[in-house]
């Protein structure tokens, strides 16, 4: 008897798993059909947005990303002067 319930169970538990599968298809179908740009390019968004004459190349890019990286240090060193010069000042009341 308790076998007999197990196997029902399993095979509840497999047609469960394969409408879960079934939908799963379906839903990722409806998806391809609604973002097809996950697979495939689409070429219409570069010429609505962009503009081709205003093209950043790779040494600008870069230089850009050090300037920030400097400008984060630069701010960094200053707050890390601040607080030793708190410190110092906290330390020489005691």
């Amino acid at each position: 008897m308790f076998f007999k319930k197990l196997k029902t169970m399993k095979l509840i538990k497999k047609f469960i798993f394969k409408i879960k599968e079934i939908i799963w298809l379906i839903s990722a179908g409806i998806e391809d059909w609604l973002y097809p740009y996950c697979d495939r390019p689409v070429d219409y968004h570069n010429e609505l947005y962009f503009d081709n004459n205003d093209e950043v190349d790779d040494i600008s890019n870069i230089y850009s990303q050090l300037e920030s990286a400097n400008e984060r240090i630069q701010r960094l060193q200053s707050e890390m002067v601040l607080v030793l010069s708190k410190i110092d000042l906290t330390n020489d009341e005691k």
